[in-house]
């Protein structure tokens, strides 16, 4: 099945590489306006009036805006890329005959798509709700008295201030798909749920290594990051088991 759909998939590269730029190019002015957003003084995201956001390179705001703009298309076009994986596991012949196995009923492939991009679209608000309302101001307001405690000034540089807040976002934005990604492999049983048991520790392991990867590299972020991720997969578990 896996073999399959990676064959799919390669066929149609072109398709999500034209995505992939298209969102990019309409993101970048996107991304100005959300930098704008971050270091305005409404916003909350700023400690304190103490608090300084500085600009040290000429191209420091472009490049700032052109990782935002990649940051934005990587999560649309992995939104787009397992609905599409979704529609066509729906229409897989291996697939159909389990379904018939275990006397399922799956609506339409393009019911099912429809469904995956809507709860897929949800966990990413969720994700990025959480980030923006609570993660982020929780651990810059940490940093910024961390700081004060040691009698240091506090000023960011746009790259870190903003690179920082949009990472956090896009990790806790991509986190919140693990409970689709775990529900949808366990549907299709690709694995089964005693595999999952089995290596639960390993998961958990790997959540708290893509945690590191995708948040900043501090020990507070990365568990800010992971633990959510671990929770909705035990979440996840358990949905399934009501489901069943």
């Amino acid at each position: 099945i896996l073999h399959e759909v990676s064959v799919i998939m390669r066929k149609r590269a072109r398709i999500f590489a034209v995505l992939f730029a298209l969102i990019f190019v309409i993101g970048y002015p996107l991304a100005g306006e959300f930098i704008a957003w971050l270091v305005s003084e409404d916003t909350g995201f700023r400690p304190s009036s103490d608090t300084d956001v500085i600009v040290l390179h000429p191209v420091e705001l472009i490049l700032l805006k052109v990782r935002i703009s990649v940051y934005l298309a990587i999560m649309f076009t992995g939104s787009i890329f397992s609905v599409e994986m979704v529609r066509i596991l729906a229409k897989n012949d291996l697939i159909k005959e389990r379904i018939d196995e275990a006397d399922l009923k799956l609506p339409n492939p393009n019911l099912l798509a429809l469904m995956t991009a809507i709860f897929s679209l949800s966990l990413m608000i969720l994700g990025a709700f959480y980030a923006i309302e609570y993660l982020v101001p929780f651990l810059l307001d940490y940093l910024a008295k961390d700081a004060a405690a040691a009698d240091l000034s506090t000023q960011w540089t746009l790259t870190n201030f903003s690179g920082f807040i949009s990472s956090l976002v896009f990790a806790s934005a991509l986190g919140f798909q693990v409970p689709l990604v775990v529900l949808l492999l366990l549907k299709f049983e690709v694995v089964h749920k005693s595999e999952l048991t089995k290596y639960r520790r390993h998961i958990w392991f790997s959540s708290v290594v893509l945690g590191a990867f995708l948040s900043p590299p501090d020990p507070l972020s990365l568990i800010l990051v992971a633990a959510p991720m671990i929770i909705l997969f035990e979440l996840s578990l358990i949905i399934h088991k009501f489901i069943k």
